[in-house]
């Protein structure tokens, strides 16, 4: 291949060829704003809104666009061969035979007719203890003596003030809780009508996409002649590795299982459903037999 010189034809405009196409032809008159009095200004703190790109963000861009330079520029004769390696098999004969045979099983216990089969009484051999029994199974054989308890002086007690720990509000978060009422129901009361209509002034436009384009682009352009005549020729073929991982037996299985689970939750017919009366075996004490057991406890 020969060295040839690129001659740009169509060049981009410099800075100072933008700056001089936007000064206008004939200047506004300035003299009023000589003569203003600056004093008559009010101090504004200024709010940016439309935050520019930062340092980091444009060396950021910067060096995704020279890494994109250096794909193009990159020579393909010094890739090297690879041979796809597949490192998930599909399943082997065996396990076919077992999934099928388990899909048998399955289909073998959907049709299975529910009518063939008999009735049957279930029959309680460990039945639940009563109330009444386990209240006479927590009574003791033998009672405490009680008599020095009768027996007590209760002028022998200590006063004891009270310590509440649940603290009330003050009397600040009481104002505030108040004022904070006061400005939602204001604010939910307010009349939209009296707002004026007000059109938003941008100072400070965002850069458009051709500006920020004209701005990335290197001030020497590399050069690209040598890519626009390569031969295709001298490239080797390379066999693509496919890194895309396929799901093991295990995976599959369990997924088959619960797409059959959700079919036959779906097919399931609700008319075959019995209805049943549930009984509670555990019984709660009823108000009669609390009443007894404190009666049995004063009396002890």
């Amino acid at each position: 291949m020969k060295h040839v010189e690129t001659e740009e034809k169509n060049p981009v405009p410099t800075a100072q060829v933008l700056m001089e196409e936007r000064i206008p032809d004939t200047l506004p008159d300035r003299s009023e704003v000589k003569a203003f009095d600056t004093h008559n200004l009010k101090k504004v703190e200024t709010h940016e809104k439309t935050v520019l790109p930062d340092k980091d963000a444009i060396c950021q861009e910067k060096e995704h666009t020279q890494f994109l330079q250096s794909v193009e520029r990159h020579q393909r004769s010094s890739l090297k061969q690879s041979k796809m390696c597949e490192k998930n098999p599909l399943p082997d004969k065996e396990s076919l035979e077992m999934e099928k045979s388990e899909e048998e099983k399955r289909a073998s216990i959907q049709g299975f007719d529910i009518s063939k089969m008999k009735h049957v009484e279930t029959e309680e051999k460990n039945p639940v203890p009563t109330a009444q029994v386990l209240m006479e199974e927590r009574i003791p054989d033998t009672l405490p003596d009680r008599s020095e308890v009768k027996a007590f002086d209760t002028h022998n007690l200590k006063k004891v003030e009270t310590q509440e720990k649940t603290v009330l509000p003050d009397k600040d978060a009481i104002a505030q809780e108040k004022q904070e009422v006061e400005q939602r129901s204001a604010v939910e009361s307010f009349d939209k009508t009296k707002l004026k209509h007000a059109e938003t002034q941008e100072k400070n436009p965002l850069p458009t996409p051709q500006v920020l384009m004209e701005e990335l682009r290197p001030e020497q352009l590399p050069d690209r002649s040598e890519v626009a005549h390569f031969d295709c020729q001298h490239l080797k073929k390379v066999q693509t590795q496919e890194k895309t991982v396929l799901p093991d037996k295990d995976a599959i299985a369990a997924e088959k299982h619960e797409v059959q689970q959700r079919a036959e939750l779906e097919d399931f017919d609700k008319n075959k459903l019995k209805h049943c009366e549930t009984q509670e075996k555990n019984i709660l004490p009823t108000a009669q037999a609390i009443a007894q057991e404190r009666r049995l406890s004063a009396t002890s």
